[in-house]
């Protein structure tokens, strides 16, 4: 239907339309079944299921793989690590070492020389046979009961020195003027059995009586002590030896044999000789702290006396006192005890046991530990050693 209005004199119109829309309807239903809305949901589920599955095994691939790359990361920077620790131990063993060989010939040759290189390790580990020798003839230290340590004329030597005979010198008064033996200037200088020698012959003079070796692949400090007849423990006490807890000797390396004898052109067997027991003689205010062989006497370059007897050996005090020590060193004594008293300072060193503890009180005669072979050590042995007044002197003028 339309209807229409005119207007002639304005000559406008207005026209008004309307229609009637059937299909116009004010809102749409839809209706599902129930078997689509179960379907859809599941639907859904699955693809959130997928979706979290794939995320989880992608993360775990990722975590894998990035735990196998810095494991292998790690192992790297560890063996990295291992060898510059290496390589700084290696670089400062030898800065200490180079710093040991030369700081020490001009603290020695200047005069003070000091007594810290205390008694390391006597006995063996196995008996070389060897009669101990008695060093004492040196006079380094006190014969009596005093607080006073003799130094020697000339004082010790590190190294070998070259002589030049003078007119109407003989090998026995070279020897006599550097207080070693004739024996000793020959071995050194391969000098047949004759004891002339000519005006203006140069001698290689060591610093101690024995032998000089020169170390050779294989060597070990019981094969030269077997070598020379000599006693392993004074080997590697001797100081200007250089030898470290190890034990270990370098080829090449000029090593000091004191008291040890040349073998002869043809070798003999000697059969193994036992230790005597000894008697020292002296005042007698100390106690032996064991009975055994002394396998090692007191030198300049041990103010002590090395009382050979077997391994867990009972140790007794030699002298009444408070406990000042009872503990392990770290340089060459092991386990050891020091009791102090009435001015002495007495020391029983490379023990397996100690029975006593620091500040205790204890008597003369008293169980104070067991014989054994800690520290720097060969073979199970006592290690006995007296101090009066900060001095080192002979233990065997103390004891009986």
């Amino acid at each position: 239907m339309a209807n229409q209005l005119e207007s002639e004199g304005s000559h406008s119109f207005t026209t008004t339309y309307s229609y009637d829309l059937d299909f116009v309807q004010s809102g749409f239903e839809t209706s599902s079944s129930w078997f689509s809305l179960i379907l859809r949901f599941l639907l859904k589920i699955a693809l959130q299921f997928k979706i979290s599955f794939l995320t989880a095994v992608r993360v775990s691939w990722e975590t894998l793989k990035f735990s196998a790359f810095y494991l292998l990361y790690l192992q790297k920077k560890m063996v990295a690590g291992v060898y510059l620790l290496e390589g700084i131990k290696d670089l400062v063993v030898r800065i200490l070492m180079w710093r040991r060989g030369f700081l020490f010939r001009p603290t020695t040759h200047g005069g003070l020389l000091v007594i810290a290189s205390v008694a390391f390790v006597v006995g063996s580990l196995f008996r070389s046979g060897v009669a101990p020798t008695d060093f004492t003839r040196d006079r380094v230290l006190a014969a009596a009961n005093t607080p006073e340590t003799i130094i020697p004329v000339g004082r010790p030597r590190s190294e070998i020195i070259k002589y030049t005979v003078k007119e109407g010198e003989s090998l026995a008064t070279v020897a006599a003027a550097y207080n070693i033996s004739v024996d000793t200037i020959k071995w050194a200088n391969n000098l047949p059995s004759i004891d002339s020698v000519n005006t203006g012959d140069s001698l290689s003079i060591p610093p101690v009586t024995g032998v000089v070796h020169k170390a050779e692949s294989g060597d070990t400090v019981a094969s030269l002590a077997q070598k020379y007849e000599a006693d392993q423990q004074t080997i590697v006490d001797y100081p200007f030896n250089y030898i470290d807890d190890s034990l270990a000797l370098t080829a090449g390396q000029t090593l000091f044999v004191p008291g040890g004898k040349k073998p002869d052109p043809k070798p003999a067997y000697w059969p193994a000789r036992n230790y005597p027991i000894y008697v020292a003689g002296g005042s007698g205010i100390f106690d032996w702290p064991v009975r055994g062989g002394i396998s090692q006497f007191p030198s300049w370059w041990h103010p002590a006396v090395d009382i050979a007897v077997p391994y867990g050996t009972a140790i007794y005090a030699a002298y009444g006192g408070i406990v000042n020590t009872a503990n392990y060193s770290r340089y060459g004594y092991g386990l050891h005890i020091i009791i102090d008293g009435d001015g002495y300072s007495i020391i029983y060193a490379h023990l397996s046991d100690i029975k006593v503890a620091a500040g205790q009180t204890v008597s003369k005669g008293q169980l104070i530990g067991a014989v054994g072979c800690t520290g720097r050590c060969t073979g199970p042995h006592l290690h006995f050693e007296v101090h009066r007044d900060g001095a080192s002197i002979n233990p065997l003028s103390l004891l009986p």
